[in-house]
């Protein structure tokens, strides 16, 4: 039974951080797509190909997958192997860092999220077609980061059981 609870709270931190980036990035994608749909000039063209491209490889690859993902995946695994109950409860906040760590991973994982409220602040003031354009960039990248996460904890879950098989 206890092996249950710690598959189901490593599930949960996995599949709770998922669903927040993906309820970004629908909602942000939402935005953008509309944008697209008023129509762009060869200027917006430009500056959103560029843009998505910066997004998709400097924050969905490069920070996301490369480092993000990762700290995320290797919390969920120490939820399936035990801890305490409210961690297991509260485990899309504890797989994001927000929760249960040391000062320094828990002042960064703050400091992240506070820096990300205040980049959405700033972008809403930008004018229509650039806010779209921005989202749009980002949604993708936010995508990138679901998927990272549904390949890498796939990935730790398999490795985790053929480890136990044999």
């Amino acid at each position: 039974m206890r092996r249950l609870g710690g598959i189901a709270a490593a599930l949960w931190a996995l599949g709770g951080v998922s669903l927040l980036l993906l309820f970004a990035a629908v909602r942000l994608g939402r935005r953008g797509i509309e944008t697209v749909q008023a129509g762009l000039g060869p200027v917006e063209w430009t500056g959103l190909i560029l843009l998505v491209l910066l997004f998709v490889v400097g924050e969905g690859w490069g920070a996301l997958q490369r480092k993000w993902v990762p700290r995320v995946v290797e919390r969920a695994v120490a939820l399936r192997r035990g801890g305490p109950l409210h961690f297991r409860i509260l485990a899309p906040l504890y797989g994001m860092s927000l929760i249960g760590g040391c000062a320094r991973s828990l002042a960064r994982a703050w400091a992240g999220t506070f820096s990300i409220v205040v980049a959405v602040l700033i972008v809403r003031t930008f004018p229509d077609p650039w806010r779209g354009i921005v989202d749009l960039a980002v949604a993708s990248a936010l995508v990138w980061g679901v998927a990272a996460i549904v390949a890498a904890g796939g990935k730790a879950f398999t490795e985790r059981r053929e480890a136990g098989a044999a």
